[in-house]
């Protein structure tokens, strides 16, 4: 089969690589990839969701998959499918379990899975009045899309008025029109990311994710620093991911939320137990890329199981551990340096023995330069798996590059 993967960063990067491995794939297809995954395969240039879908049944694609958050809450999957093209994420009507927080709360509520407690705002004085019912410190969060960078968490209650003034007031755009007030969850952090197929809800093997930017989980929040496979839990904590894992697939199913694709709940291991802090309709970043170099099924064959909703049927099996370190630019979550060059990647990935991820990189006359954030992920595998993604960050030629120093098993 023929398959186009729509993104263009490092999550993306690392579903190609994969794909192209597969027996089943013929061909990739991308819309403007980065210069690092562009080799894998085909570029097609389109201008809208419309034009993507009819260029890509005239080159014969049967299976789209999406990476990104924001063209799936935009209806990408609804016209693709519109032309009989089979799509791995869900419709607009079905992604509102990302795209808005409150309502992905309402539906814990609903259903009784196990979550922190929170009150939606849209009114700064309401907001006051919700502030001092809580206990610092104090978890915001911007209700609708932000690029992994709408949570916020406030150590005083000063602070966290003028936060949710600030972002009633646009600093998210319209996706903190609403704004989420929520108990903090002390604990480790735990992604759980699963193939959904509508019936079947199979969760791939434990994430941890470590979302903020500086060592020893401080400063502020980010799309993501890096990650590491598997996650061992006691076996107290895993029977409790699992049984909320059963919840959340029973209340879909009762909801009527089906979808081909991927369900990404994000949990924190309290002492309490497991408790759900939030969801994505798609892989994660940079967890996807942890797991992918780990994956020992053919991921082209796991995909048409998810689409012809054969999942039931599938068992996933896994190599060793993996460490996946983002080497971001300077400046990042707020003003990342671009422009500037990164070059020995190849031959250091190569002297190292370690993966390297595309992410926010472009090529100018013949060289790479950093063109956002998070510029590159890199992956390696086996017992010294964090020594070797640490050596290729040191080692790497790249005036601007920044990265945390702590993040393994």
């Amino acid at each position: 089969m023929k398959v186009l993967v729509y993104g263009n960063g490092a999550r993306e990067h690392a579903l190609a690589w994969k794909l192209s491995q597969s027996k089943v794939v013929d061909k990739l297809f991308f819309v403007n990839p980065n210069p690092l995954m562009e080799p894998l395969g085909e570029n097609i240039a389109a201008n809208d969701f419309e034009e993507l879908a009819m260029k890509s049944k005239a080159q014969g694609i049967s299976l789209a998959l999406i990476g990104p958050e924001v063209p799936l809450a935009a209806g990408i999957a609804d016209i693709m499918e519109a032309h009989g093209i089979a799509t791995f994420g869900p419709h607009k009507a079905q992604a509102w379990l990302e795209s808005s927080k409150a309502r992905a709360k309402e539906f814990n509520f609903r259903n009784n899975i196990p979550c922190a407690s929170s009150v939606t705002v849209d009114d700064f004085e309401d907001a006051k009045k919700v502030i001092s019912e809580f206990e610092p410190p104090y978890v915001l969060k911007a209700d609708g899309l932000a690029g992994g960078k709408g949570v916020l968490i406030v150590e005083n209650s000063d602070s966290a008025l003028v936060e949710i003034k600030s972002m009633l007031g646009g600093k998210f755009g319209t996706s903190s029109k609403k704004v989420v007030i929520e108990e903090f969850l002390d604990g480790e952090e735990l992604s759980v990311i699963c193939l959904y197929d509508g019936e079947t809800l199979l969760p791939m093997d434990f994430v941890r994710d470590h979302k903020r930017l500086l060592n020893d989980n401080k400063g502020p929040n980010t799309g993501g620093m890096g990650a590491y496979s598997p996650v061992m839990l006691p076996e107290r904590e895993k029977k409790g991911v699992f049984e909320i894992l059963r919840e959340i697939s029973h209340a879909l199913k009762k909801e009527g939320i089906r979808y081909h694709g991927a369900l990404y709940i994000g949990m924190m291991i309290t002492k309490d137990g497991p408790k759900v802090l939030e969801y994505n309709v798609r892989f994660g970043d940079p967890e996807t890329q942890a797991l992918m170099v780990r994956l020992k099924n053919d991921f082209g064959k796991v995909l048409e199981s998810v689409i012809k909703r054969h999942l039931n049927g599938v068992k996933l099996r896994w190599g060793e551990n993996s460490n996946a370190l983002v080497i971001a630019s300077q400046g990042y979550p707020r003003s990342p340096q671009k422009g500037i060059e990164v070059s020995n990647v190849e031959e250091l990935a190569s002297s190292i023995n370690v993966t390297v991820f595309g992410g926010a990189i472009a090529k100018k006359e013949e060289k790479l330069v950093s063109d956002g954030g998070r510029v590159l992920t890199v992956v390696a595998t086996g017992r010294d798996a964090h020594e070797r993604t640490l050596a290729f960050a040191k080692r790497l030629k790249f005036d601007a590059k920044f990265y945390r120093t702590d993040i393994c098993g």
